[in-house]
């Protein structure tokens, strides 16, 4: 019965994390700074620490030991590099919940130009091993950090892949829905405007984009803990998706018809889709599914979706 150890795990993916290697009869200890109550009673351990306070995951995890750790909260090389020496080689494996922006052209501001790279981006077209880092940044800024969360996450790759002293599973993450809990609020994006009558902005010709439903994210994490998985994998439904699919979507459930407003100059106007790209941009997954991990088909989901949080919000009509 593999322990494991999740560092994060009170809301969205991480709870439907936790609940899943529950399920399946798995030992969970759960670090968080115990701010957010949760509904696990005494089914996990919970171990008190501020990952982004110095020296706390170290102390708060002296002496254990765990088959693996699943880190949803490490945002920085900073936290990545304390994850090292907390864990040292008391953990069977580490696994990073990192982000599709890692293939973002537009956040390599740290040192650009970006590396060449696929519309729809290959594991081995971005190696964590070869990218540089520098721990002497500002990331204890949260304003830094919000400009820079996808130089955040390479940098926190990069850290792993050079000082871990076990396997690491680098989960580059695409866009997450989800009926509940989903505080990113993209998907009720579409909604709200779309029953209001609302413009939907995109930009010219939009782009199609990765996205991935929460359920999915959890059962490859808790798979990725406890099977010999390693390396980079790119977690996203097969099928990508562009704000029309979405906006069609939310029309059938509806009855309202989508007023979606492309713009050249779309890039900062507060009404633009966040599932518009100027470009196709999104992750392959071939890796994936070379493993023997089937994500949904967004084709599959996505009405479904699109049913259950207009009924959880007001009902499948308009307002």
């Amino acid at each position: 019965m593999p322990d494991v150890c999740v560092i994060g795990g009170t809301r969205f993916v991480g709870k439907l994390l936790v609940r899943r290697l529950l399920d399946e009869g798995h030992r969970v200890t759960v670090v968080n700074r115990g701010r957010t109550p949760d509904a696990f009673g005494d089914a996990v351990r919970r171990l008190r620490a501020d990952v982004n306070g110095p020296g706390e995951l170290t102390a708060a995890v002296a002496g254990e030991r765990f088959d693996a750790v699943v880190h949803q909260m490490c945002y920085t090389p900073l936290a990545a590099a304390e994850t090292c020496a907390a864990f040292a080689d008391r953990a069977g494996k580490i696994v990073l919940t990192s982000s599709m922006e890692v293939y973002n052209a537009d956040t390599f501001r740290w040192r650009p130009p970006a590396p060449p790279m696929s519309a729809f981006a290959r594991e081995d077209e971005l190696d964590a091993a070869r990218y540089p880092y520098d721990t002497a940044l500002p990331w204890a800024d949260p304003a830094y950090l919000d400009v820079h969360y996808g130089e955040g996450k390479r940098q926190a790759e990069a850290v792993l892949a050079d000082r871990a002293r076990v396997p690491v599973v680098l989960a580059r993450v695409a866009h997450v829905l989800a009926a509940e809990d989903d505080f990113t609020g993209r998907f009720r994006f579409h909604l709200d405007r779309i029953r209001a009558g609302w413009p939907v902005v995109a930009h010219a010709r939009p782009g199609r984009t990765s996205l991935v439903l929460a359920r999915d994210v959890a059962g490859f994490l808790a798979s990725a803990a406890v099977s010999g998985v390693t390396g980079t994998v790119n977690v996203a439904s097969p099928d990508p998706v562009g704000v029309h699919d979405v906006c069609r979507a939310v029309e059938a459930v509806t009855g309202r018809t989508a007023r979606v407003v492309e713009k050249a100059d779309a890039a900062g106007d507060p009404d633009l889709s966040p599932f518009s790209c100027p470009a196709d941009f999104g992750m392959a997954t071939d890796r994936a599914a070379a493993l023997g991990h089937r994500f949904t088909p967004a084709a599959e989901w996505l009405p479904e979706l699109a049913r259950t949080v207009a009924e959880r919000s007001g009902g499948s009509g308009g307002r």
